[in-house]
């Protein structure tokens, strides 16, 4: 079972998938050194793959992940409350996916974008209503804020490029780890 360090470590990479080894001392809310052992490690068991300044998870390290989520999310109480939580959630949820979609279909319209902003505001307030609960969350609003601050300095890629860690980005991981939280497979 993975220590709570290496969850940290190794979840970012179970949410993306693949990520560019720079960005993931970030996003896991760890240094450069630790992140970089922690994927050294993963490495020699066989969980990622490092190539070219990206990192992969590999199955091995995709179950290790789910491991730990049933594990540390077993409490009924827990997900009973953080359930009630998510249905408010995924009001917040439409409404943004709505937004950004408009957003990119008017390229760019500077009033959908402070929609979209009052959005990302409005679920990292929310966050901090289940940070109890789930500490790490405090992470997801620090990347919401350090993403609106870089769309309101006027860097629209923030809103939702693939290539940084965007408001689309943080928002599409943050819905997959309350999923696996609570868990309920993506589609749901």
């Amino acid at each position: 079972m993975l220590e709570d360090d290496e969850f940290l470590a190794l979840n970012p990479l179970y949410l993306k998938k693949i990520a560019a080894l720079k960005d993931l001392p970030a996003i896991a809310g760890l240094s450069a050194d630790e992140l970089g052992a922690w994927m050294s490690r993963f490495a020699e068991r066989g969980w990622v793959i490092e190539m070219d300044g990206e990192v992969l998870i590999q199955p091995e390290g995709m179950t290790e992940v789910d491991k730990y989520y049933r594990h540390r999310y077993a409490d009924e109480a827990l997900r009973a409350e953080l359930s009630e939580w998510y249905a408010r959630f995924e009001k917040v949820n439409t409404q943004f996916i709505r937004l950004v979609s408009d957003w990119q279909q008017s390229e760019g319209d500077p009033k959908v974008e402070k929609r979209v902003l009052m959005t990302v505001e409005r679920l990292a307030k929310s966050i901090g209503n289940v940070t109890h609960h789930v500490p790490r969350y405090d992470g997801y609003i620090r990347r919401f804020e350090q993403g609106v601050v870089s769309v309101d300095q006027g860097r629209t890629e923030y809103v939702c490029s693939p290539a940084v860690d965007s408001l689309h980005n943080i928002w599409f991981e943050f819905h997959e780890d309350v999923l696996t939280v609570l868990g309920r497979p993506r589609d749901t």
